[in-house]
């Protein structure tokens, strides 16, 4: 009897200790230097930023190890780690990968943490998700 009970708690700690780790999602085709072109939208679409009309030339770089940078005119102004989830999309209405940088970040203008789209291979918009929201969009730097 003790050899059952045994093995029956020895059962359940090994079902309660599998891995609940998520899976990590791709980040293969974000890896690079990304230049901000421009950001759109907010209510009535009243937002519309370029570097022309900041004077901000904005340079988020990804790398593969779920690290970033971002430069201001060539001078760095943040770093830190992203992290990659699936989150429902408000556009869609699927699911669409997710980009969150984990530090606080306070750039105007710029859209960082968002549901990511990539075109073409270097053609990246990242929009916030939210109703009457933001998104920006950025060429990828060879």
């Amino acid at each position: 009897m003790k050899r059952i009970i045994s093995l029956f708690a020895l059962v359940i700690v090994f079902t309660a200790c599998s891995t609940n780790e998520e899976t990590k999602i791709s980040n293969s085709d974000l890896i690079g230097t990304w230049n901000w072109n421009s950001t759109d939208g907010g209510m009535a679409n009243h937002i519309h930023s370029t570097p022309a009309s900041t004077g901000k030339n904005i340079q988020f770089h990804l790398l593969k190890n779920y690290t970033f940078s971002i430069t201001e005119n060539g001078n760095e102004i943040s770093k830190g780690t992203y992290k990659m989830t699936s989150r429902k999309s408000i556009y869609t209405g699927e699911k669409e990968r997710f980009i969150e940088c984990l530090e606080s970040i306070n750039i105007q203008n710029v859209v960082i943490s968002g549901i990511i789209t990539v075109y073409d291979t270097n053609k990246l918009d990242i929009s916030d998700n939210n109703y009457d929201g933001v998104g920006s969009g950025f060429t990828k730097t060879e």
